[in-house]
């Protein structure tokens, strides 16, 4: 069987217009206008929350019968690569609520103090070494 298939876009119309010609022989052909309408949709990107996150998979994790951990993805229209990525979060820490808002900002005050620190050590390092190298020059042109 030959298929033969002379559709086009149209771009005006958006639409996709032609035939389609089927037939074993020239003497048999079967042509079908062909009309499809081509609409692009656009879905928003699901966001989801920690407590969510952890709640599914709490769920999961209290499954016992076998299709179960399936049911609750088909059920929340989720996909098994979901749960990996959240099992990861959860390993390293993400999930989690955080405690004590004043301690995580002076944390992050520290840890910014510290950065400062580093980098004026790491300029004073440079300024001793090359006034080393400065007071050998000159004992060896003495």
């Amino acid at each position: 069987m030959k298929v033969k298939d002379e559709r086009k876009f149209s771009p005006d119309s958006g639409e996709l217009e032609g035939t389609i010609v089927t037939g074993d022989s020239p003497a048999s052909v079967d042509a079908h206008k062909v009309s499809i309408a081509t609409e692009v949709t656009t879905r928003k990107r699901r966001r989801f929350t920690k407590a969510y996150k952890l709640g599914i998979l709490k769920e999961i994790d209290s499954v016992s019968k076998r299709g179960d951990v399936g049911a609750i993805l088909r059920r929340e229209g989720l996909y098994s690569s979901n749960i990996a990525k959240w099992r990861e979060q959860l390993a390293a820490g993400k999930l989690h609520k955080r405690k004590n808002d004043k301690n995580l900002k002076k944390i992050a005050e520290l840890s910014k103090k510290n950065r400062r620190l580093q980098k004026e050590l790491n300029r004073s390092k440079i300024i001793i070494e090359a006034q080393k190298k400065m007071f050998q020059l000159l004992e060896e042109m003495e």
